[in-house]
């Protein structure tokens, strides 16, 4: 086996000093993301200092989303509701109704004496002329 350019223990440092965000904690030790996920694999002490450091992350989350519904923040408590409330708060997708869409040109005519006609045109043909003063 090659020897191993880190430790177990700068590895395990770089994980806790970038809270398990495996970008930030390669770029610590200036190696690649696939040599943090290497030693997760080889190592339990790596892979267990990963897994906390997330874990960390997500409970600061849930205590901010606690904050936020304390506070009666609409969009925490409906997040709240619909992400833990079970499917009677499951957000219903609503059907939509499907439009055909036209596209259109616009000219401008403006003329010397300052006034426009505005033509808008569905392909070739003239749809509404509006004279602009």
């Amino acid at each position: 086996m090659a020897k191993q350019r880190y430790s177990v223990g700068e590895v395990v440092e770089a994980l806790e000093e970038s809270h398990g965000l495996i970008t930030q904690a390669a770029a610590r030790l200036g190696c690649s993301r696939g040599t943090i996920h290497n030693y997760a694999a080889r190592y339990p002490t790596v892979a267990d200092t990963l897994e906390w450091k997330r874990r960390e992350i997500v409970d600061l989350a849930m205590s901010a989303l606690w904050d936020a519904v304390e506070r009666g923040d609409t969009w925490a408590i409906l997040f709240t509701l619909r992400t833990f409330g079970g499917p009677e708060w499951a957000e219903t997708p609503q059907p939509v109704a499907v439009q055909p869409v036209r596209f259109m040109n616009v000219i401008e005519t403006v003329r010397a004496d300052g006034t426009s006609t505005l033509e808008a045109f569905g392909g070739a043909t003239p749809m509404r002329a509006v004279e602009r003063r």
